[in-house]
């Protein structure tokens, strides 16, 4: 999380917060939402940045910025087949429901815009700024330490970018902890492999019980049913439904 200067479209700046979260597993949601509540309790004392001219608010507003949220992801999700999108806020009239045009305080602060970027749809033929930028993040180019990027035929626009993202990394220091990260995270990941596979198994069995439980219910009222119960008698007791009892 970063606090930044922003210009927006009409000329006037304002200072946010950007949360910047990058993520390889869709069980990290969770860690995601966790990250938001902490940083809506961030103050402007947290940070050392430029003061920034805002419109006259009560003093206890003063202290807090609005949030931006980025989602970098090193998977695809099935139901938003698109590299990136951008979700705004839009206000609604509930009456006459009419988008209408408002600068809000309030809106601002208590809810945020969120950008969603899955790298591996990165196309092939780079064209628009965005895809020329996201070379950045290509895992294609990852080294032996899986934290570190070799990068590679940087577009032209973005090269200072580049050199400023490769300079920490040649801080001896750096790299040791950036070592150590990477330890910890394969910890991590062999945890979480090995509990998908529980909850995995937990499923089939689930499943697999049901499934049992199902042929039981049959057989049960079957029984009932040539022993003369109702329709409604058999559904009491073993659960199926009427019109399953009458197919039997």
């Amino acid at each position: 999380m970063v606090a930044v200067i922003i210009k927006e479209a009409d000329g006037r700046s304002k200072t946010v917060l950007i949360e910047l979260q990058k993520s390889k597993y869709p069980t990290d949601i969770q860690r995601f939402r966790n990250y938001l509540g902490a940083n809506y309790m961030v103050t402007k004392n947290d940070f050392k940045t430029p003061s920034v001219v805002m419109e006259e608010k009560p003093s206890e507003y003063q202290s807090i910025y609005p949030i931006i949220a980025i989602y970098i992801l090193g998977y695809n999700l099935d139901d938003l087949p698109y590299m990136a999108v951008a979700v705004n806020r839009d206000v609604i009239n509930s009456a006459n429901k009419q988008k209408i045009t408002v600068s809000s305080f309030f809106i601002e602060h208590l809810t945020h815009q969120s950008h969603i970027i899955q790298i591996r749809r990165l196309p092939e033929k780079r064209q628009t700024l965005l895809e020329k930028f996201l070379v950045l993040f290509n895992q294609a180019w990852c080294t032996d330490h899986k934290f570190i990027l070799d990068l590679q035929n940087i577009p032209e626009e973005f090269k200072d970018v580049a050199k400023y993202l490769q300079g920490p990394v040649m801080d001896d220091k750096f790299r040791r902890q950036l070592e150590a990260e990477e330890q910890i995270d394969a910890i991590f990941d062999g945890q979480e492999a090995k509990y998908l596979k529980q909850i995995a198994q937990a499923l089939n069995e689930k499943e697999e019980a049901n499934k049992q439980k199902e042929i039981l219910a049959i057989k049960l009222a079957r029984q009932m049913k040539k022993s003369g119960a109702t329709a409604a008698e058999i559904a009491n007791e073993t659960g199926l439904k009427q019109e399953e009892i009458e197919k039997l």
